[in-house]
């Protein structure tokens, strides 16, 4: 289990509706439509989402919602870091594998 607070937070019916829409792609004006609330009401669901979860964007928060609602065993698998190396910065991919040198076909 996750020692990260955030992760013992569970989001409310109204947050997890609001996500949902935010993950399929919808704009604000269009999930104030669907929830038949103003527009800034959902910018102030949107921003209390961002703070409540530590998230910064839209995007993190639809991948929020995708990991919350997969599968526990997804969930574990992604956990489990040593599955998903951490990215190698470029310097230090080149470093280990260096270009061979290709010439243009002819």
């Amino acid at each position: 289990m996750s020692s990260d607070p955030k992760d013992l937070i569970a989001p409310t019916p109204r947050e997890r509706e609001l996500m949902t829409l935010i993950a399929r792609g919808m704009q604000n004006k269009n999930i104030a439509y669907e929830l038949n609330i103003s527009e800034n009401t959902v910018r102030a669901h949107v921003g209390n989402i961002m703070r409540k979860y530590r998230l910064q964007n839209r995007t993190q928060i639809a991948i929020a919602f995708a990991l919350h609602a997969a599968p526990s065993s997804l969930r574990r698998d992604l956990a489990k870091t040593e599955l998903y190396p951490a990215a190698t910065k470029p310097a230090q991919a080149l470093a280990r594998n260096p270009p061979t040198a290709q010439t243009a076909p002819d």
